[in-house]
């Protein structure tokens, strides 16, 4: 244990006269902070929690549909993907989704690398 933590915890009266931490009797250094400043802080810290959670507690309510659908979804996916029998079905259903996924998302991954290279390329010179 170091003498720091013997003198915090002999400071404070935790195991002082137990025999495990010697009796502290130097001065106690506290923290330079405002009078008031630390509670200030915990003080807006609570207020807005207490706003915020409303909202938090919204995000949860509307994200558990979508969240429970997509774990249904992947079980199903994962169920049907081992059926021999099902599987060319399902490839067949889902090629149109993969197809719109890759033409929309594609031109975006496209223009985020150019922008990418050309900002490298820009800070090297």
């Amino acid at each position: 244990m170091s003498t720091y933590t013997k003198n915090l915890m002999a400071t404070n009266g935790l195991m002082v006269g137990m025999g495990f931490v010697p009796a502290y009797t130097g001065t106690a250094h506290k923290a330079s902070t405002a009078k008031g400043g630390l509670k200030l802080g915990k003080r807006a810290k609570n207020v807005a929690l207490f706003l915020a959670a409303p909202f938090i507690g919204l995000a949860y309510l509307l994200a558990f549909p979508v969240v429970g659908f997509g774990a249904l979804l992947w079980m199903t996916a994962k169920a049907v993907m081992n059926s021999d029998k099902a599987r060319p079905v399902a490839v067949a259903i889902a090629a149109p989704f993969i197809g719109l996924a890759f033409v929309t998302v594609g031109p975006i991954a496209g223009l985020a690398a150019l922008a990418w290279l050309g900002a490298r390329a820009l800070l090297k010179a």
